[in-house]
């Protein structure tokens, strides 16, 4: 169903109509009418001023567009006027949406409801102009638009607020039918409406009778609708029915349903909570005139006074505004920690906590108990295990007994067991487990089966908890069934926690089966788990999946696969070893303490620019921040073994063919050390006959290039050249760094040939290549970058192709970078630059040695992606243990 624009047009006929119906609702006069109705005319079409009023000119105009109308009414009317004719416009967009089937978006709403709450709220529109009224069903209703043809709803437009005050109406009188057609869009709060089938009955199977409805103005009662009512009566046709319940459907803010005609429901609003709707009665898409409300068997009569005390529409709509705001606060700020945003999140739910601080705020104690969750959950996630307990045991205690308060005392368990309070962790999780399941709680269930798997499992209890998470993963997989495909935004959202669910489930049950000796149960467990976090939009879901996936190929022998998962960092978003770090505990710590003796990177950052370590010291866990310390110090160390020890005691020897002699030292130390070999990549390279022939720059997936080691036998490469050059290709998911005319490529060919010209002694069938797109696997970089410092300082000549933004780029100046550290420390290293030759009157490419430069410092070079920049750093830093 296509979204109604709010640039879709609304003739003046519309407006006209719906006016007629404000004007009934806000006992509005015959000349503020006149005057409304002319100047909504006079935007028909370009117009003459007559006096203060305008005059329309022919032809007329089809409409105008939701906003054009509303900078109309803004410029043209003031006081009262305006805002009749802003209730009359909002009114006029939601029964044309209504009407064309259209959904209202979420902004829809909220344009609409602005209008109408800034006229309820006028000093213009007091003083009884507006009122407000008790339904039989216990909310408050204020008519805005009443439309009666004779003496039925044609069409009835109210704002209807359920307030936290416990009146609910009669319960016996709760199920009913509309005799029109009804549509309704919800504003604040959250309600479920029952749907029932109904058929008349004998006696004996008889679960209500019909009762039939009148309404007083005060002046006469009778079946004719009243817009202002004084009270309503039911009477008992003696007419039997069987009810029975076939639908609940859950509705939150910004969500559209419709009820049709004389269909049976009910709507339920817990006690204390706060629910507010706009609410459209159209007749025109279903009348039935015998639609009733069904009652006792036994019952003769019930009324129903209309008379508010004390609430006067103008409060009504500053609390359906206020609420409204709260949810869109509570609401942005889940979504933000949902994406593992935290510091927003914390940042939204303070500012909702303190709006429930205000006395006119309904039910302040239910919404701050709600919002103290959401602190206590967010806390939690980010390590901060005493601020989490204190919100959530003020949460606790501030809750009514229900479902919430069963959900905070499952997230104090989760905490307990961080903290490695394994007993009480067990205990909260059992009464959470036991209560949820006696109240048929079905997501708390499955929540707490799963937490008691966990702590089963750290207590070594594999049996039980194998059970109890493959629990957790069935009962995730019913939840999902249950609500899909999704019906509404609600539906979705749970959708996506079922989903989070029984991922989290799927990865846990693989340690189980890990350490019951079920190794490739164990990897599919987790390759599955993996599967479904892959399509979250939480980053640390996905971090923690990845990891438990490659811990199940780490056990199994698999260590270059683990490694990939460990330090596959998802574009910079989040890694394992920072999602460990965001949430301390022992048993995260124990998967530290797994990635620190991987080799596992410690230095990368997430989609915040933190690294492993900043989470480490912003959660204030000394153990933490010392095994992070631990896992850089292994990174660098590598570095320091194999460069120091072994490649720059070579440089320093400077005896024999050295650039041969270090290839070869390279090759023996990753072939020896296996932890080294997951940490760098090999030396590879392409013959430059190969090369030449292939036509555009190869990607690693090609098979051009070769690991030195096996090419030194079969296909020997005596003379490497490195290739520095900047990838131009700026399109959309480009499959090369190159552009489509093949312009690195061919200077890259032009820059050998030139090279080979002036070095005769390098013979072109052993000259070597080494060009990253082609030389570093594309689709696992990480030990291709980390191993450049030593592959560049096994080239004996680097080629720069230098452009007018070479040097801007943070990429190619770190390569300048090593290239003249190389050249300046050793004399062993070439370094050329290919640029334009400035007395070419067509600017033809020339090979020069590369001058001296004072500019290649990183500071404000440009990056593609901004998580690159520690990686350029950190190779920076790397570049300077070659000189």
């Amino acid at each position: 169903m296509d979204q109604p624009p709010l640039d879709n047009v609304i003739s003046h006929s519309v407006l006209i109509r719906v006016f007629e119906g404000v004007a009934v609702a806000t006992k509005t006069g015959e000349a503020k009418k006149d005057l409304i109705v002319r100047f909504i005319h006079s935007r028909e079409a370009p117009s003459r001023d007559v006096g203060s009023i305008s005059e329309p000119s022919s032809p007329p105009c089809q409409g105008l567009s939701f906003l054009d109308w509303k900078a109309a009414l803004s410029a043209g009317l003031d006081g009262d006027l305006r805002h009749l004719a802003n209730i009359t416009l909002a009114i006029s967009f939601l029964r044309e949406a209504c009407r064309h089937n259209d959904a209202a978006t979420p902004e829809d709403i909220t344009q609409c409801w602005a209008l109408i709450k800034a006229a309820m709220t006028s000093t213009e529109l007091s003083g009884g102009r507006l009122t407000a009224s008790r339904s039989a069903q216990g909310f408050l209703s204020v008519p805005l638009c009443s439309l009666i043809r004779d003496g039925n709803i044609d069409e009835l437009f109210r704002l209807h607020v359920w307030l936290p005050d416990g009146n609910r109406g009669n319960p016996d009188l709760t199920l009913h039918s509309h005799q029109p057609f009804a549509e309704s869009w919800v504003l604040a709060g959250e309600g479920t409406d029952h749907s029932y089938s109904v058929e008349p009955a004998s006696d004996d199977e008889a679960t209500h009778a019909e009762y039939a409805l009148e309404w007083s103005d005060g002046a006469s009662q009778s079946a004719a609708y009243k817009t202002q009512q004084k009270y309503s009566v039911i009477k008992n046709t003696g007419k039997l029915f069987r009810a029975r319940h076939t639908a609940s459907a859950p509705h939150t803010r910004n969500m559209t349903y419709s009820i049709p005609a004389a269909a049976f429901h009910r709507s339920q609003v817990a006690p204390d909570a706060f629910h507010a709707t706009l609410f459209y009665f159209d007749a025109r898409r279903g009348f039935v005139k015998d639609a009733g409300v069904l009652g006792p068997k036994n019952g003769d009569s019930f009324s129903q006074l209309r008379e508010v005390a004390g609430t006067t529409p103008s409060a009504l709509a500053r609390m359906v505004d206020a609420v409204r705001a709260w949810g869109v606060l509570v609401e942005e700020g889940q979504k933000h920690a949902h994406r593992t945003d935290y510091e927003a999140a914390l940042h939204c739910f303070a500012r909702a906590l303190t709006m429930c601080g205000s006395d006119s705020f309904p039910n302040p104690a239910g919404s701050r108990a709600i919002v103290l969750g959401e602190l206590g959950n967010t806390y939690r996630r980010i390590g901060r295990y005493d601020e989490a307990i204190a919100f959530l045991e003020e949460a606790i205690q501030e809750m009514k007994p229900g479902l919430s308060q069963v959900e905070l005392a499952g997230e104090l368990g989760v905490i307990y067991r961080h903290m490695n309070r394994l007993g009480d962790a067990s205990d909260a999780f059992e009464k959470q487990y036991v209560t949820a399941k006696h109240l048929e709680f079905d997501r708390e269930t499955c929540r707490a089966v799963g937490n008691l798997g966990m702590v089963n499992y750290q207590l070594s209890n594999f049996d039980l908890a194998t059970q109890q998470l493959l629990e957790r993963v069935r009962r995730a997989q019913q939840l999902m069934e249950a609500i899909h495909p999704p019906r509404s935004n609600e539906d979705d959202r749970w959708l996506k926690k079922f989903n989070t669910w029984e991922s989290i489930g799927l990865s846990r049950l693989s340690l189980c089966y890990y350490s019951q000796d079920r190794k490739q149960e164990a990897i599919e467990t987790s390759r599955a788990a993996l599967t479904i976090a892959n399509a979250s939009e939480d980053s640390t879901l996905k971090a923690m999946s990845r990891f438990f996936h490659g811990r199940a190929l780490l056990l199994n022998g698999q260590q270059a696969e683990a490694l990939g998962f460990f330090n596959d960092d998802a574009q910079g978003t989040c890694t394992p070893a920072i999602a460990f770090c965001k949430e301390p505990s022992d048993e995260n710590r124990g998967y530290l303490r797994e990635l620190v003796k991987a080799n596992a990177k410690f230095d990368l950052v997430d989609d915040q620019s933190y690294t492993a370590l900043d989470h480490a010291v912003f959660n204030g866990d000394k153990e933490t921040e010392m095994i992070v310390l631990e896992g850089l110090a292994n990174n660098n160390m590598g570095y320091r073994e194999l460069f120091q020890e072994k490649i720059r005691a070579v440089l320093l020897r400077g005896k024999g063919d050295t650039l041969r002699d270090i290839r070869e030292a390279y090759v023996r130390e990753l072939s020896a050390n296996q932890a080294k070999r997951n940490m760098f990549d090999a030396l590879k390279v392409m013959r430059y006959i190969d090369f030449a022939e292939f036509g555009k720059l190869p990607r690693s997936s090609d098979g051009l290039a070769h690991e030195y080691a096996a090419m030194s036998h079969n296909m020997p490469v005596t003379y490497i050249v490195f290739f520095s050059y900047r990838w131009i290709n700026r399109a959309p998911r480009a499959r090369s760094p190159d552009d489509e005319h093949h312009t690195q490529y061919r200077r890259m060919i032009g820059a050998v040939e030139d090279f080979l010209l002036s070095h005769p002694s390098v013979d072109r069938t052993t000259l070597g290549i080494w060009m990253d797109f082609a030389c570093v696997n594309q689709d696992n970089p990480d030990a291709g970058v980390a191993a450049l410092p030593m592959i560049i300082t096994q080239c004996d000549a680097i080629i720069t192709l230098a452009d007018d933004q070479y040097y801007e780029r943070g990429w190619c100046c770190v390569e300048a970078i090593m290239a003249q550290t190389l050249r300046k420390s050793y004399g062993l290293h070439l370094w050329y630059e290919q640029v334009r030759d400035d007395h070419d009157r067509n600017g033809k490419w020339i090979l020069k040695r590369a001058p001296e430069r004072e500019d290649l410092g990183l500071e404000n070079k440009l990056l593609t992606y901004k998580e690159d920049r520690p990686k350029v750093l950190f190779l920076e830093r790397q570049s300077k243990l070659l000189g």
